[in-house]
């Protein structure tokens, strides 16, 4: 008879631990193992460039480079990459996220000059309303294909929610840089796949 009572009280407490699991899980959970730079600087400001040959956990495809990384703020994330730890009077691949009050993103090159100038040639944008999020990460892979493809793809979601094409394919994601806008935002790179 005590087994009758133990049944529905076991598939009960099963049940409800189940859904607390799915409930309460914690998005951050998503960066662990990342490197973190949270004293990013501003759009204007110098940069500073990471080189991609001490990542631990790029993967290298035959015909592409793969990072997964991640951003909190409230707007304006700033990817730049490409061949120079110093690339002024060089041209690298800007991907701004959740820009223009986090609704839309945009991939372009740009060129700065001596005199810290920049020049913007925009490839493509598209509509990323509320993309960003300053209370938790959005965690991505970002495939850099050596044809010139850059393409964007959440965690546990199979199409991306960006790409954009650059013709020049000698532009290579040897360096990679992070800034903002008008926000303040915390970038988590390297993180393993």
């Amino acid at each position: 008879m005590a087994g009758y009572y133990l049944l529905p009280i076991v598939t009960i407490v099963l049940l409800v631990h189940s859904g607390q699991s799915v409930l309460h899980e914690n998005s951050f959970d998503a960066i662990k193992g990342c490197l973190q730079f949270d004293n990013v600087p501003g759009y204007d400001d110098v940069q500073v460039y990471f080189p991609t040959s001490l990542f631990r956990n790029m993967q290298r495809t035959s015909t592409s480079r793969v990072f997964r990384m991640g951003v909190v703020g409230k707007n304006d994330g700033i990817v730049r990459f490409g061949r120079s730890a110093f690339p002024y009077g060089d041209t690298v691949v800007e991907i701004v996220l959740s820009g223009w009050a986090n609704t839309k993103s945009a991939g372009r090159l740009q060129t700065r000059g001596m005199d810290n100038k920049a020049n913007n040639v925009l490839l493509q944008e598209a509509p990323t309303p509320r993309l960003l999020s300053d209370s938790r990460p959005l965690v991505f892979k970002v495939e850099i294909f050596d044809s010139g493809l850059v393409r964007l793809t959440r965690d546990r979601e199979i199409r991306p929610f960006f790409e954009f094409k650059y013709s020049k394919a000698d532009l290579t994601a040897k360096y990679i840089a992070f800034t903002k806008w008008d926000a303040n935002v915390i970038f988590f790179y390297d993180c393993p796949l």
